[in-house]
């Protein structure tokens, strides 16, 4: 028979592999006691070592997602109770059926074992796709078209917001039938003589300092179309939330009026003589709820300030609507309402037929597909022929739909490369911090914030297909496709020890030594099995795994001669010029210029040695 070994699986044992090692022990034990099987009722020593062999490959996995800053220490309990967690553990092992196989086994088992013993209910087999068969997932938007999304969607939700303190007395007005008519139609229908007419479109939204809001895409010359644009600002307002948060379509329709609120996170602290030594902290979040059986529960979302903005115009519209439909803006008050009341008095309380089908923009229209999106689509996901599928043809309007955001956020948002384009909205980098922050799976109030109290368990639970899950998985092979592409596809030479290394896997490149797919899914791996990293800097990027007291401290220069670096030349040039425009400022005799002196001569030195050298061998 073969013995378990439990110390032999780990290079080294600390406190978060022993407690994964308990974990295991705990699981084995109860699998042999408790899960029965065969004639006698009793587990065969086979089956037990076939258990083993799974959950050996979960410690291994559980323990290398430390080195995933969004992920950190995840436990067993985690994994095994996590659909979004466990399906990454199963794409990994994609290629092993008898792991399939037995991860599949094992949850049945666990199930017998049932919830009271064990501590905690598993992810039911039936939940995941243990079929290999063919199943099209919804694609990453292309990053040409994500760009032009984000930026097309900004623009025009500012354009709205300007009007977010004069929507609701607008709209409350066409309770009056005559209000917005052409003044031949008021006549028409013998409204009286010029003293009872009302004003015209054109005049109204004067009056309310809107005529620069309906213009463009929401341009509106008539009463008749005025229902419609509304339809087509709240479609705009919907995919801003669907954007920026990931949120599935339904949960954005079924938000009620007062969806926003701020969660406290940490309370305000003040010492003895009433000094406040710590403020308080909050969170903008998002909430609406979640249909379940004969009862709801309340799912959030974090809302970064485009996201709030988009609500509050959403409001503002609701809030003039609520006045014709003479309804009160409660938790029972849908967030978008239908404005089909502008049209028919007797249109019933509801929500808005918010389809793309339905609602169609020149922005988003106009966004074709090129033949690089096309290729770059096929790299997303390789095992799909994205060619021969009419809909995704070159020339094509992009196919948009609302699910393509949550999946395309939990890619992009954890690319720091992405946000670090010029072309990309600040408010989208920013959001990408602060979601870094909130969704981490060590932010230590992500269950009570973004989660529910069960009264079952009597603890807070997150839902287990909420997108910080999904955020936090998606990091991986985000940072890999952007070393890659910021390492490897580039014309300027790299320096450092890292980008030492990369030019050499450059010119293997270049002689067709190696082929690009070999490198990239060499450097998927690695990242994934936590032996590289890689974090932009002032000076180019870092490879180095773990903690970077340079770093921390500001230290920059002292990436010129670490082994871990990246060092491109246009950023160190860049450096130069603006520590020299710096050292102008400074007292020669302080010590602030002969830091920032020492700086200076330290990246000219440098550049001297290496960058100079380099052109003029060139």
């Amino acid at each position: 028979m073969n013995k378990i070994y439990f110390y032999t699986i780990f290079g080294s044992n600390g406190v978060e592999q022993q407690l994964l090692i308990e974990e295991a022990k705990y699981i084995l034990y109860c699998l042999i006691y408790f899960a029965g099987g065969g004639r006698l009722g009793k587990l065969s020593a086979s089956t037990v070592a076939n258990y083993w062999f799974v959950i050996r490959a979960a410690l291994i996995f559980c323990d290398r997602q430390k080195q995933k800053p969004a992920v950190g220490n995840l436990t067993l309990r985690q994994l095994l109770t996590t659909p979004v967690y466990l399906a990454v553990f199963l794409s990994e092992n994609k290629n092993s059926h008898m792991t399939i196989r037995l991860v599949s086994s094992l949850l049945r088992a666990l199930i017998l074992v049932g919830e009271d013993r064990l501590g905690y209910r598993v992810v039911s087999a039936g939940d995941l796709k243990f079929n290999r068969g063919v199943y099209y997932q919804h694609p990453v938007i292309p990053t040409r078209i994500y760009l032009g999304l984000i930026n097309s969607l900004s623009d025009l939700l500012d354009q709205m917001h300007g009007g977010v303190e004069r929507f609701e007395s607008f709209i409350t007005n066409f309770d009056d039938v005559y209000y917005g008519l052409q003044q031949s139609n008021q006549s028409a229908l013998g409204i009286g003589g010029k003293a009872y007419f009302r004003p015209d479109m054109a005049d109204a939204l004067k009056q309310h300092g809107l005529d620069e809001v309906f213009i463009g895409e929401f341009s509106c010359d008539r009463k008749r179309y005025f229902s419609s644009v509304l339809l087509r600002m709240q479609y705009v307002l919907k995919l801003v939330i669907h954007l920026y948060t990931g949120m599935r379509d339904q949960e954005v329709l079924r938000m009620p009026y007062n969806c926003l609120t701020n969660e406290v996170y940490i309370k305000e602290t003040v010492d003895d003589s009433g000094v406040v030594r710590d403020r308080v902290k909050a969170v903008s979040i998002l909430s609406t709820t979640t249909k379940f059986t004969a009862y709801k529960k309340t799912e959030s979302w974090f809302a970064p300030g485009e996201v709030v903005n988009a609500v509050k115009v959403a409001q503002a519209i609701c809030r003039g609507l609520a006045n014709l439909y003479k309804i009160n803006t409660d938790d029972n008050c849908p967030l978008f309402l239908n404005p089909a009341i502008l049209k028919n008095k007797q249109s019933e309380v509801g929500i808005g037929s918010l389809a793309a089908s339905n609602v169609k923009f020149a922005a988003i229209k106009d966004l074709l597909i090129e033949p690089s999106d096309l290729q770059e689509l096929s790299q997303t996901d390789t095992k799909r022929d994205f060619y021969s599928e009419a809909k995704f043809a070159i020339g094509q309007p992009w196919p948009l739909t609302s699910h393509q955001f949550r999946r395309s956020l939990a890619f992009y948002a954890s690319n720091s490369g992405f946000v670090s384009l010029p072309s990309v909205k600040s408010q989208y980098k920013h959001m990408t911090i602060e979601m870094a922050r909130y969704y981490s799976n060590g932010f230590e109030n992500l269950r009570t914030i973004f989660g529910y109290y069960d009264p079952e368990k009597k603890e807070f639970v997150l839902p287990p297909s909420h997108v910080a899950l999904e955020f936090q998985m998606g990091m991986p092979m985000a940072v890999a496709n952007q070393l890659l592409s910021d390492v490897l596809f580039r014309d300027a030479p790299l320096f450092g020890g890292t980008g030492s290394y990369m030019e050499k896997q450059k010119a293997r490149l270049d002689k067709a030594e190696v082929c690009i797919e070999a490198v990239r899914a060499e450097t998927v791996a690695r990242v994934k099995n936590g032996d590289i990293s890689y974090r932009a800097t002032l000076l180019g990027g870092c490879t180095k795994i773990g903690r970077c007291d340079a770093f921390l401290l500001g230290n920059y220069t002292e990436c010129l001669s670490c082994e871990d670096a990246i060092i491109k030349p246009e950023m160190v040039n860049a450096a130069i010029e603006a520590i020299s425009a710096e050292l102008v400022n400074y007292a020669e005799s302080s010590g602030e210029y002969q830091i920032t002196k020492g700086d200076l001569e330290r990246l000219l030195q440098f550049k001297a040695r290496l960058i100079d050298r380099l052109e003029v061998s060139n």
